[in-house]
């Protein structure tokens, strides 16, 4: 077992971790929180479930690609909802609105006719469903700068970072090399840092600011 597997398993346990705790500390300020907010929690602990899912189908050795097919429709609609609620660009909120619906569905009725590719990665729908939150996630960027209220810029920073990162990575598909190792070494990390940042967002903006509850 080599050092850069040792080092990225740790690093990757670690952000379960802080994911976990993500979790808890969320659901504590659930209540009458905005409905931008319950987007953000739900999305939160879907990702905590799967990983405990697929963690546990990876030890018994059993293919668990299929939960992440399930990840990814589930990240699709929720940070799709998430931005058409935060941002005030209109065309981008009734994209989002449309096809949180469409893709979904589109991707299912794929699987109904191939149903070998559940179990298989796919670069195009890793694509499709991630380039559309990518740029949600910019924009947001943008319209945040002349902003005075920062609420989610924590959260939205990690997730942009994470994704972009991820979605290279994953559209990659299987090859294996010395070098592709070392970035996935590199998404570790960035994935750590994105769950630190969720609990900044948590402990600067929901825990101590009772002001912005009721906003976007």
């Amino acid at each position: 077992m080599d050092s850069i597997f040792i080092v990225r398993k740790s690093l990757i346990y670690l952000g379960y971790v802080v994911l976990f705790i993500n979790v808890i500390l969320y659901s504590v300020t659930y209540k009458q929180k905005s409905i931008a907010y319950k987007y953000l929690y739900f999305f939160l602990l879907l990702s905590l479930i799967i990983q405990i899912i697929s963690s546990y189908l990876a030890f018994k050795k059993i293919n668990n690609l299929f939960f992440f097919h399930v990840f990814t429709i589930g990240q699709y609609i929720l940070m799709s909802l998430f931005f058409s609620t935060v941002l005030t660009n209109q065309v981008i909120k009734t994209i989002l609105k449309y096809s949180c619906v469409i893709l979904p569905i589109t991707l299912i009725v794929v699987f109904c006719f191939k149903p070998d590719l559940l179990f298989r990665f796919n670069s195009i729908e890793i694509l499709v469903f991630s380039i559309p939150l990518i740029i949600s996630s910019f924009v947001f960027f943008i319209e945040k700068i002349d902003s005075k209220n920062k609420k989610y810029i924590y959260f939205n920073s990690g997730f942009f970072l994470y994704l972009i990162c991820s979605t290279l990575l994953f559209s990659a598909g299987n090859i294996q090399t010395t070098t592709t190792r070392l970035l996935w070494l590199l998404n570790s990390f960035i994935y750590l840092c994105y769950q630190v940042l969720i609990v900044v967002e948590w402990n600067k903006i929901f825990r101590k600011n009772k002001k912005l509850e009721q906003q976007v």
